[in-house]
Formats: C-alpha cells, structure tokens, sequence
C-alpha cells in the first residue's frame, strides 16, 4: 500500500509559505518619527527595517502614540551595545 502524499505537499506549502513571510519581514520597512522635530512643527521620520524595529523595542527605543512609531533617542549618534532591560 503507497502512502498518502498529502502530508508531503502540506509540508512543502508550509515550508513555502514561512519563506514567503520571512522576505516579507526582510524587505517591509517602517516609519519611526522624531517627537523633538514635531515639537518645532516638522514632520521627520527615519525608515527601518523590521529587524531593527524589533531591536529597538526591546531596548525601548521605539514608542507607540497616536498610531505612530515615535523614537526615544537621536537616531544620527552612534549607537554602542546596551544591556538587555531584563
């Protein structure tokens, strides 16, 4: 008796659709604005990558308000390693 190969083309589907969702997180970007520029009325915002997102939000250095991303440091100073919060 030949096994079903259902499980087989599941598991290809799967595989496939993890790959999808990893380039998907590889290549979106996302909007963290400056809260001292919207202070003097500017709009400015940096683009990052889904990678460092995650980086800065367990080193709370992103902040969420008003459904937007805000950041808590100056971006455009070189950035050390930290230790972890916990």
């Amino acid at each position: 008796m030949k096994p079903p190969v259902y499980p087989k083309a599941l598991i290809i589907m799967a595989l496939v659709a993890a790959l999808a969702l990893l380039v998907v997180g590889i290549v979106r970007g996302h909007k963290v604005y400056d809260a001292d520029a919207e202070e003097i009325g500017l709009v400015a915002f940096h683009r990052i990558s889904d990678r460092q997102l995650v980086i800065d939000a367990t080193f709370g250095g992103v902040a969420r308000r008003a459904e937007k991303l805000y950041s808590t440091y100056d971006r455009t100073q070189p950035r050390g390693k930290q230790a972890c919060p916990t």
